[in-house]
């Protein structure tokens, strides 16, 4: 029997946490705090799906080192993925984030919500197609995507892993080759991020197609 606990192994809370804040202190960057001890209170007590039952901030804090670790350091990036999800899964209205007007309309472009009668396909769309119009936004996004796609095998069917799989690449690639072309400047963390993602998503590919004896 695997032992899903076993997953955390490689992104333990408290070091993630004692990361982002870390460099926050030594960049400066006050808001990216203010954001960290918001989205904490926030998500307090939500777990991620999947069996692992792993802490929610687990998931901002994740794509908040993604980000360091690409060298993506700026105070208004951090404070965006950390505070992404807060407005869609928490019911905080932008207007009441900590942060500056910046951060705010990148958070609200990232909360998916559905209009009355429209379908979940059309809200999707509707939400990708709004999310290029913000640099914040897109490169939230692209390490958003990155990290599920990463954990989406601890929890998803395998109906549900084809059904990300094609959304990722209806979706998010599109604003991954956006990227590519507006922000030369982001040029080194963008070539890994394609590389990340087009290697785990075509690799749960193979093995979805894979016939088992």
């Amino acid at each position: 029997m695997t032992d899903h606990s076993s997953y955390e192994h490689f992104m333990q809370e408290t070091m993630l946490r004692d990361q982002v804040a870390q460099e926050a202190e030594r960049l400066g960057f006050n808001q990216t705090l203010n954001a960290l001890f918001f989205a904490e209170r926030c998500h307090a007590g939500q777990l991620r799906k999947g069996p692992a039952k792993l802490p929610y901030i687990i998931h901002p804090l994740t794509m908040a080192c993604h980000a360091l670790a690409l060298d993506l350091c700026e105070d208004d990036l951090l404070s965006t993925i950390l505070l992404h999800d807060t407005c869609e899964d928490c019911g905080i209205r932008p207007e009441d984030l900590p942060v500056c007007q910046e951060v705010r309309e990148a958070v609200r472009l990232l909360t998916f919500s559905r209009l009355p009668g429209e379908s979940r396909i059309a809200a999707k769309d509707r939400y990708f197609s709004h999310i290029p119009e913000n640099r914040l936004a897109v490169l939230t996004k692209l390490l958003d995507r990155c990290n599920n796609l990463s954990y989406m095998v601890y929890g998803f069917s395998r109906e549900k892993l084809q059904d990300y799989i094609d959304e990722t690449r209806r979706c998010v690639i599109p604003i991954l080759e956006h990227a590519k072309r507006h922000y030369p400047d982001c040029g080194s963390a963008l070539f890994l991020l394609n590389y990340q993602i087009f290697s785990v998503m075509n690799s749960i590919q193979v093995l979805l197609e894979r016939r088992l004896p």
